[in-house]
């Protein structure tokens, strides 16, 4: 039993995780998850008949107070999104040209961001 509830309370965790990403009430993990459905739909190609490969790698840039927050659980949050995607992905029969993952990064030029920005590419297993 303590397997489980050790599980259930790293999840736990997880999911808490989520909701520090942001620095105001208003917003919610729920819209990083819609913004990377949209990018992962907005770069889909279509290769094929049947084949559509998708970003599989996506870096998350958030605010700097944001990520200062999460920085020691940057890489179970950023796997919880990598899960994310991948299930959207299943749902609409999307592929990918390598394994998924999403970072999570401070800005990259300096700037205080008051929301967070979203890059991805289309990166073939090494």
């Amino acid at each position: 039993m303590t397997f489980f509830h050790d599980l259930e309370s790293r999840m736990e965790r997880l999911s808490g995780s989520l909701w520090r990403l942001f620095p105001r009430r208003t917003e919610e993990p729920v819209e990083v998850l819609g913004v990377l459905r949209r990018e992962c739909d907005a770069k889909a190609v279509i290769v094929g008949r049947d084949r559509t490969v998708v970003p599989n790698a996506y870096e998350l840039e958030l605010p700097a107070e944001s990520y200062a927050r999460l920085a020691g659980e940057a890489g179970a949050v950023g796997e919880r999104l990598a899960s994310e995607v991948r299930r959207h992905a299943a749902e609409r029969h999307f592929s990918f040209a390598g394994p998924v993952a999403v970072r999570l990064r401070p800005p990259r030029d300096g700037q205080d961001l008051h929301r967070y920005r979203v890059h991805s590419s289309i990166t073939p297993r090494p």
